[in-house]
Parts: structure tokens; sequence; C-alpha cells
């Protein structure tokens, strides 16, 4: 088992030392429709102040640690096999999408360490997008022709493909808390509103388009929104008024970003972060230096 420490003595200005030295003293699918997460379950962990640090190599996800100072949310990377185009963690794994290579399957671990092991890959599937049902017992791969693969994951050693489901089977995870407003990422044409308080009838209600957005997560009570943009990094939305969205700010990423997960568990955010992997980030921290 390879391991990466959440260490609370060290600042992230102490990384690259940590590295070297180590710390001293982080629903089930049905035939018709099915609801969707890639944010995570549980109560969530202050990680302020925390650093994400190997403790050994793996032959198959290196982590490199933030040498940015100035950063302080920047916590690292996981190196995958193939470039990462969607990411999303239950209490336990993480579920990296990687197109033709498939889905690898890394178990996680959250105490005062993060525990993370390459354990099964999911093959046979060019995978574009994953998303876990509400109890973290199925996961959803989404071809790059649109249809879902479903996937029992109760042993994610050994994940078991059941059906193929049609897109539109499948809810959205972008939902609003209170049911009405559901948000829909039309990459290169931005942002797409509904309001769905009437199940009978969806109603579209806005676009937005300053941005590219490829997926999107709501945070802030879901009063904001963080949203993948592919070439210009991670932005950061003001959805308080869903039919009057605003920029608030960006933060640059190098490469494509294409997926985003928080994990309540930890107070992580992943970012699939193509040919760079999976980088990871402090979720409080960063919202702090993107307000």
């Amino acid at each position: 088992m390879k391991y990466i420490k959440i260490c609370k003595k060290f600042s992230t200005a102490l990384l690259l030392g940590a590295l070297l030295t180590g710390c001293g003293g982080s629903s089930s699918g049905g035939d018709n429709q099915s609801s969707s997460s890639k944010n995570g379950n549980g109560s969530g962990l202050s990680t302020d102040g925390t650093s994400l640090v190997s403790g050994q190599q793996s032959s198959s996800n290196s982590v490199n640690g933030n040498q940015n100072d100035k950063d302080k949310s920047d916590m690292g990377s996981f190196q995958t096999k193939a470039p990462a185009k969607d990411v999303t963690s239950s209490d336990s794994a993480m579920f990296i999408a990687e197109g033709d290579h498939g889905v690898e399957v890394v178990k996680i671990g959250y105490n005062d360490r993060i525990d993370y092991d390459l354990v099964s890959t999911i093959t046979g599937i060019n995978a574009s997008r994953v998303f876990l049902s509400d109890d973290q017992t199925t996961l959803y791969v989404e071809n790059k022709e649109g249809y879902i693969n479903v996937i029992d994951i109760q042993d994610v050693k050994h994940p078991r493909k059941v059906k193929l489901l049609t897109k539109d089977a499948l809810q959205s995870d972008t939902t609003t808390a209170n049911g009405v407003y559901e948000f829909k990422p039309a990459k290169e044409n931005g942002l797409i509103v509904y309001d769905i308080s009437n199940p009978s009838h969806k109603e579209r209600v806005a676009t937005y388009k300053e941005h590219p957005v490829y997926d999107l997560v709501l945070v802030d009570r879901d009063t904001k929104a963080l949203v993948a943009t592919k070439t210009e990094g991670i932005a950061l939305l003001d959805i308080s008024d869903p039919q009057h969205i605003t920029f608030k700010n960006s933060y640059p990423l190098e490469g494509e970003t294409t997926g985003l997960s928080v994990n309540k568990l930890s107070g992580l955010l992943f970012v699939a972060n193509g040919d760079r992997g999976v980088k990871v980030f402090n979720l409080n921290i960063f919202l702090d230096e993107l307000r």
C-alpha cells in the first residue's frame, strides 16, 4: 500500500523537504432513471494548512508535491497511465476516466494520511465521464458515444459490468439542493440552466457563454460553482441567481482541465488535468484564494 500523508505540521513551503524526509511529528442504478454524484459523501473534515506528501513511490501512481510557496491550496498530483479526462471519488476510492485506457480504480483512505493503491482497471470502455450513485455502490461510465456503462463497484478490486443505458436515463448530479435548478455543462457552448421545479416540464431559463464548461461542482451551499474550462483552467462562477450567472475569478492550469470532483470526507478537490494526471487541492483554501 502506497500513501500520501496529510501532514498538519508542515506548511506548503516545507512540502519539498517533506517529500524527501517524510512527516515527523488526508444509489444503485435503475433501469430507467438513476441519480448520480461527483461530490462525495461523508462529514467534512477540515484540512486547512495541510500538505500532501508521498511516503514512497508507486510504479503506477507517483505523487508530485507542490513546490509553489505562494499557492497553499495546491497539494500535489497523481500520475495516471493515460490522460485524465474525468474523475470522481467515494469515501474509499477514486475513479479516473482515461479514454480508451478505460477507468483506473484507486483505493484511498482518509485519516492522518491518504492511503492510495491502484487496485483495478475497467477496460473495454472509451471512458469520457464518470459518476457515482448516491450509495457509492455503482459507477456510471459514459463512453465517447454518450452511452452509460453501469458498473457494480461493491468490490472495487473486481468491478463488474452490469448493463448499458442511454444517456437520458441518468439524472444530472449538478442539481441545487432545493431541487429547483439543474446545471448542464455544454462544453464550448458554456453552461445551460434549467428550472426543474415542475418535474413534468423542464424549462431552460438561462445560458452562460463567457467560458467553456466541461464539468462543474457546486460549492458554498449551491451559491457558487467551480467549472472545468478545458484550456483555461478552473473558473469560479456566482450562481446565487441561476438565471443571471456571473464570473468571479479563475485559476489557470497548464494542460486540459475537463473533470472535477469534491470529496467532502477529506475536504479535497480532485481535478482531471489531462496528461498531467489528477491534481489535488485543499478545497477551502482554494475557494479562499478565488473569492
